[in-house]
């Protein structure tokens, strides 16, 4: 068999493989009913058509649509019993990876925690000083173990804690 048959024969089979396989088909729906712990929600299309245990996503990201609002699904090889969901216009939850390390901290918030947190520290460290100053005259070197002590310790850089590809 010469290149040229083997390519064309290659070609019949490659065409024939595609011709044969289905497509994913889209379909806008709302979502009339949503069941978290099952990861599926019911939905309706335009035409009245209802979709049962449509998943709400596949791997690692799960979404939990508002119920009525608008999802975009996706239908596998024609079977509308095997649909996932793609894309919902409002979500109650987003869930990557199961879920297992919480949410996402507010990081404007998180960092206002945190300074008051240092700050605190701060004040501390100054009460504990004059503390400690006031008991040299009884324990002599109290005010230098104190400032030994303190040298070793820094206060956190929160300024680079924000993860700017992920925004909510």
């Amino acid at each position: 068999m010469t290149l040229k048959n083997e390519l064309d024969r290659f070609s019949q089979l490659f065409k024939g493989h595609l011709n044969g396989s289905m497509k994913a088909t889209l379909r806008w729906v709302s979502a009339t009913e949503v069941d978290w712990d099952a990861q599926t929600m019911t939905a309706v299309d335009g035409d009245g058509l209802e979709f049962f245990d449509v998943l709400l996503g596949v791997g690692t990201t799960a979404v939990k649509p508002v119920v009525g609002t608008d999802c975009l699904i996706a239908i596998v090889e024609g079977d509308e019993a095997t649909a996932f969901l793609l894309f919902a216009d409002e979500a109650d939850l987003i869930q990557f990876n199961g879920g297992e390390l919480g949410g996402l901290t507010i990081t404007p918030e998180l960092k206002t925690q945190l300074d008051k947190t240092n700050q605190y520290c701060q004040q501390l460290k100054t009460a504990t000083k004059a503390i400690a100053t006031a008991l040299d005259s009884l324990v002599p070197g109290t005010s230098a173990a104190f400032e030994t002590a303190m040298t070793a310790v820094q206060i956190g850089d929160f300024s680079n804690i924000e993860d700017a590809k992920i925004k909510h």
